[in-house]
């Protein structure tokens, strides 16, 4: 038989035969196919598994580390708080605490205390005094001042200023004075009283020389005060001056005082003006060259001068007064009734009268009307006088 009929009658015979493989061996070969894979699949995933979990702890160390150093340097800047709400604010203005006998501590600064500036509230008027080469004045403190201010014992003070290039400013305060004195060289008085329970002194000097002369420049004006036992005196002293020369002087002296209520007030100037407003109490004026004005005045009045006139205006007086100049005129408005008054009017050369509305009269050199309490005396030499 032929080779090629050979191979042909096999093929016939394997296409007869039955198939004697079954599902089962298929199954178990499958299952014999995935066991020897599996190894290496099984170790590719715990390799990824591995990798997976070195990544998220190295990511998560380096996230940790970078928030750790990230909160140490937030906690330098800044400082821990024990209460963040709107009430632990630190108000320095209420945080205050105050101790006997201990001066006052911040709260905030408990541990380390520090000592607040000590305020004198006792502010005393300040006296001033001249200083060679300065063209200002200087202030000179009564207390400790043993040249110009000495202080004899705890109740009395003293000081005194000078002027210096020819002029001389003062403003000051007193205070618990009850009675003011005054008594000095050419200088212009007013007194004026107010609601207020200090005394308040401005003076003002300046001398001005014109012409061709030669003089020695020196401190010429001094005031001076006393304040002993609620008695204040003011003393203004004034220094010749000589001037070798032609000269054309122009001189201002000027005192203000301004007074409570109820005070006792003498006014005694050399050469001045004097003029007093609003001032109840004792009140006596004098000056030997000049003019004395008043108005709104009630107390016991004494007003004198020496060559000047006197005018009143809504005087009210408590006590016996007198009216007196040696030359010039007394015109005098009294608030008082004329039934309350007894009046003593005289002028050696000149004109007396009583014009008021109920009692008209007049004389050639003296009248005496009315047998009241109050005694008031007007006296002039040469001058007329009149009451209103």
């Amino acid at each position: 038989m032929r080779p090629e009929e050979k191979l042909n009658h096999l093929f016939e015979a394997l296409k007869a035969e039955k198939a004697s493989t079954s599902v089962a061996d298929v199954t178990s070969w499958i299952q014999a196919s995935a066991q020897v894979s599996a190894p290496k699949s099984t170790s590719k995933m715990i390799i990824q598994k591995n990798f997976f979990i070195m990544s998220t702890i190295v990511a998560a160390l380096i996230v940790g580390g970078f928030l750790f150093l990230s909160g140490n340097k937030e906690s330098k800047r800044t400082p821990p708080q024990k209460n963040t709400s709107k009430e632990a604010t630190l108000d320095t203005s209420t945080s205050v605490v105050k101790q006997a006998n201990q001066l006052p501590v911040y709260k905030e600064f408990s541990e380390n205390p520090f000592i607040q500036p000590l305020i004198d509230l006792d502010i005393k008027p300040l006296p001033f005094i001249k200083i060679d080469n300065e063209p200002a004045i200087i202030q000179l403190d009564p207390i400790h001042s043993t040249q110009h201010s000495p202080r004899t014992n705890n109740q009395t003070n003293a000081g005194s200023w000078l002027s210096s290039n020819d002029s001389l400013f003062v403003d000051t305060l007193f205070s618990g004075v009850k009675s003011l004195f005054f008594k000095g060289d050419k200088c212009d008085l007013l007194v004026r009283g107010s609601e207020r329970s200090d005394v308040s002194m401005k003076y003002e000097y300046q001398l001005k020389a014109k012409g061709v002369f030669n003089r020695k420049n020196q401190g010429n004006c001094e005031l001076s005060y006393v304040l002993k036992d609620s008695v204040l005196t003011i003393h203004l002293k004034r220094k010749d001056e000589n001037f070798n020369g032609v000269s054309v002087l122009s001189e201002t002296s000027k005192l203000e005082f301004y007074v409570p209520n109820n005070i006792d007030v003498k006014m005694n100037s050399d050469l001045g003006d004097i003029t007093a407003e609003n001032v109840s109490g004792n009140i006596d004026l004098n000056t030997d060259l000049g003019d004395i004005s008043m108005r709104k005045l009630e107390g016991k009045i004494n007003s004198v001068t020496s060559l000047g006139d006197i005018q009143g205006e809504h005087i009210l007086i408590s006590d016996n007064s007198t009216f007196n100049t040696s030359l010039g005129d007394i015109d005098v408005q009294l608030s008082n009734p004329l039934s309350d008054c007894s009046l003593d009017l005289s002028s050696s050369m000149g004109k007396v009268k009583v014009d008021r509305p109920e009692l008209k009269k007049k004389s050639g050199s003296q009248l005496n009307i009315g047998n009241g309490k109050l005694k008031v005396i007007m006296e002039t030499s040469l001058g007329s006088i009149k009451v209103r």
